[in-house]
């Protein structure tokens, strides 16, 4: 697999301009909600002058507001139009959703929806069986595929998987997640002969994560079911044994209507 970041650059028909602009809406992630000038050029890499440019235009177009009073910038409520505009437009939401909701209620648990994008899962569908936190119930998180989705990985040749292994910052997120390369291949090893994933404590202390593919009709994967449990209720064997049929059922009745 190329890199494409350098292969977008060697098009012609890329737009630098545009790509330096993008670079101010993707500032902003979960750690940085508010920033300042300042900050803003130092995330983006970009200079000052190219930094003010870029944010007048957003802020004409709508898409970042400033505070008058302490100059921190932050996005607007525009930018929400286009997450919406791609989830009512794409049709793995659509199909997903009642199996999703089915899924929650048979098993009393949280049902996620997730794809991979470059090096990351993002979650398309979150429906949380509690409400723990707000960020639990937005669709459009990001988390590392190397810890987060070994289930859609798994379905991708060996090649593929280490190049995005080896592009992949791999930190530690709890004391439980597993970021050597070679294990993270024998346990996707593991989720091939299962068909599903059961990740314990790796993204947060206190869960346990079963997941498993959907394949469309071509057997191309799309996405991965994702229900998640508290640990101090579900131990592996019984998740193994009462939430992987659950996540396997709804990844092959979703897959078998793309």
């Amino acid at each position: 697999m190329t890199n494409k970041s350098n292969t977008k650059k060697a098009n012609p028909l890329f737009v630098a301009s545009l790509e330096k602009g993008m670079r101010i809406l993707e500032a902003f992630d979960e750690g940085h909600r508010r920033l300042s000038l300042t900050e803003m050029v130092k995330i983006t890499g970009l200079n000052k002058s190219a930094v003010q440019r870029f944010l007048h235009t957003w802020e004409e177009l709508g898409y970042i507001i400033k505070d008058s009073k302490t100059k921190l910038i932050s996005l607007s409520p525009k930018t929400m139009s286009l997450g919406y505009n791609f989830l009512r437009s794409e049709r793995l939401v659509e199909v997903a959703t009642p199996f999703l909701l089915e899924a929650r209620e048979l098993t009393g648990n949280s049902a996620y929806l997730g794809t991979l994008y470059d090096t990351s899962i993002i979650y398309l569908i979150r429906l949380p069986q509690r409400l723990l936190v707000l960020e639990g119930t937005l669709p459009g998180r990001r988390v590392p595929a190397f810890c987060g989705g070994r289930a859609f990985l798994s379905c991708l040749d060996d090649s593929e998987i280490l190049e995005i292994l080896q592009r992949s910052e791999r930190p530690s997120i709890t004391p439980y997640t597993i970021t050597d390369i070679d294990e993270i291949m024998k346990e996707i090893e593991l989720v091939r002969k299962k068909g599903f994933c059961i990740s314990m404590q790796e993204q947060l202390i206190g869960e346990i994560a079963v997941s498993a593919p959907i394949l469309d009709r071509d057997g191309t994967p799309r996405a991965a079911v994702y229900i998640s449990a508290r640990i101090s209720e579900w131990t592996e064997e019984r998740a193994e044994k009462e939430l992987a049929p659950a996540v396997l059922e709804a990844a092959a009745r979703i897959g078998s209507l793309l």
